[in-house]
């Protein structure tokens, strides 16, 4: 009985005993607590006279140069130029305000030479580096190689036409293609590499879509005025012989650079997707034939 009378006791002693130990850790962690409290006041005390307007100022700024990509956008293409992730933003904002004002040929008058200071030869040595590692691009280096050293060599007869077929030989590797490739079916393997709806405002893939379809897939006739210096069919066709020179291949390496940091990018499902499409515009093709 005695042991049963201890052990009650005992229990019945345990509130007390806890009750003094909140104390006593009460009591330990006030001067903790009154020094949070005093680092938390003079927080508060710096945040509400801290003048938050540059912010708001940033903020502008930020709207402004997002604007300007987006102008730019249109503005290069108009150019001839294609668009390119690696155009520093000081540049982009001089062209958007000199195109604004003084004129789209105050900006063709010098834009050339900013673009061969900006993209010199240590610039292409480092996109061959690059396009080395790229899966899809690899197989073609030495293809590639010969481009640029052509072009450094200001050989450009020979760059460019060598270039042109490897634009369309990569985005057809890319998709999978098999069979004859069809300026139709680049059009749409072009929207699905490029145009995406989830893209920003200040992306510049779709600008690169516009680029590629006015340019490169130029139409041409024989014996017409052809509307671009660096149409596939026409220069490959022979229906022009001027366009030699260092801007067209370097619109060209520019373009073919751009294409392979996007189709590096691409998943599977845009592909499925692109030959979805591709599968459903031969079928209505041939039923139209069937028609007619």
């Amino acid at each position: 009985m005695s042991s049963n009378n201890s052990y009650c006791k005992n229990v019945e002693s345990l509130p007390k005993k806890f009750d003094s130990i909140n104390k006593m850790i009460a009591k330990s962690m006030r001067p903790i607590s009154e020094k949070l409290d005093a680092i938390s006041k003079q927080i508060t005390n710096i945040f509400s006279n801290f003048d938050f307007s540059y912010l708001n100022e940033l903020g502008r700024e930020l709207k402004n140069v997002t604007d300007d990509i987006i102008k730019f956008k249109t503005i290069i293409v108009e150019l001839g130029y294609p668009p390119h992730e690696d155009i520093a933003i000081t540049d982009i904002r001089r062209i958007v305000a000199d195109y604004a004002g003084f004129g789209e040929e105050y900006v063709r008058s010098y834009l050339d030479d900013l673009m061969f200071e900006i993209y010199d030869e240590t610039y292409l040595d480092h996109i061959l580096l690059k396009w080395e590692k790229i899966k899809l691009v690899s197989p073609r280096i030495a293809i590639l190689r010969n481009v640029i050293k052509c072009h450094n060599q200001q050989m450009y007869h020979a760059s460019i036409p060598t270039l042109l077929p490897q634009l369309e030989g990569i985005i057809a590797d890319a998709f999978h293609h098999k069979g004859k490739l069809y300026a139709r079916d680049l059009k749409i393997y072009l929207k699905y590499l490029l145009i995406n709806n989830e893209e920003k405002l200040y992306s510049l893939k779709d600008a690169l879509y516009v680029y590629y379809t006015k340019h490169i897939l130029a139409h041409f006739e024989h014996g017409k005025e052809v509307d671009s210096q660096i149409s596939r069919h026409a220069i490959l066709h022979g229906a022009i012989n001027n366009y030699g020179n260092k801007e067209n291949s370097l619109k060209l390496i520019l373009l073919f650079d751009f294409l392979s940091d996007c189709i590096e990018q691409i998943d599977d499902q845009k592909i499925i997707l692109a030959k979805k499409e591709l599968k459903e515009v031969k079928k209505r093709s041939s039923k139209r034939q069937l028609i007619t």
